[in-house]
């Protein structure tokens, strides 16, 4: 696809699955598994993170699974430096996810087209990271300094930066930051494991409740 086409393509699917599903494990083995699940469930972002072995051979085996210019997209997170940027852009990631505000990495994901999600908490660090060209601002870790509460707050002088939820809550949880002003929601262990049923479950539940379609 045309460096900027991703994009665009990233986004739109964003608005119509506002869920990413991040595949966060220190085995190949069990990443490979889990983002099947998450591509199965018609999850149309996956992330595999560096944490994964040999994560950027993953994102690559995984690009087969779709067609040239169609979900799902499969990004790289944990994108720490400029080395790590390099690295996802030579395996063909749709998209890079930073946990830090690195004008390194911001450049690296502009140069190549890929949609870029910088991570970010406090006021200045959000401005920042939407300054150095974040498509998405994830603001992190959120149910340790407040959860929903905290993201209302923050959006208060911040309300047009586009802003994604993470840090480690619950599917049931959605509704609250999705009410604080979250655009989209980054989700590992829950989207597979919540409630003890399918990650097809999950995923559905999880989007639904992401779009605001649960009544």
């Amino acid at each position: 696809m045309i460096a900027g086409q991703t994009t665009s393509a990233v986004s739109s699917s964003l608005a119509r699955t506002p869920v990413v599903g991040v595949v966060r494990t220190d085995s190949t083995s069990v990443a490979r598994e889990q983002a099947c699940a998450l591509i199965s469930a018609e999850l149309e972002l996956v992330e595999i993170t560096f944490t994964v072995p040999d994560a950027g051979e993953l994102v690559r085996e995984l690009q087969t699974v779709r067609g040239e210019s169609a979900p799902p997209w499969i990004g790289m997170g944990s994108v720490t430096t400029r080395a790590r940027a390099e690295e996802a852009v030579a395996a063909g990631t749709d998209f890079i996810v930073s946990p830090n505000a690195s004008a390194e990495v911001a450049r690296v994901a502009r140069e190549a087209g890929c949609y870029l999600v910088i991570g970010a908490l406090t006021p200045t660090e959000i401005v920042e990271a939407h300054e150095l060209g974040a498509d998405l601002v994830k603001v992190y870790p959120l149910p340790a300094v407040g959860g929903s509460s905290y993201l209302q707050v923050v959006r208060g002088p911040l309300w047009d930066i586009e802003m994604l939820a993470a840090g480690g809550f619950e599917v049931d949880e959605i509704p609250a930051y999705r009410a604080a002003g979250a655009r989209a929601f980054g989700m590992a262990a829950p989207l597979l494991l919540d409630g003890g049923g399918s990650p097809r479950e999950s995923v559905a539940r999880a989007v639904a409740l992401a779009r605001g379609d649960d009544g």
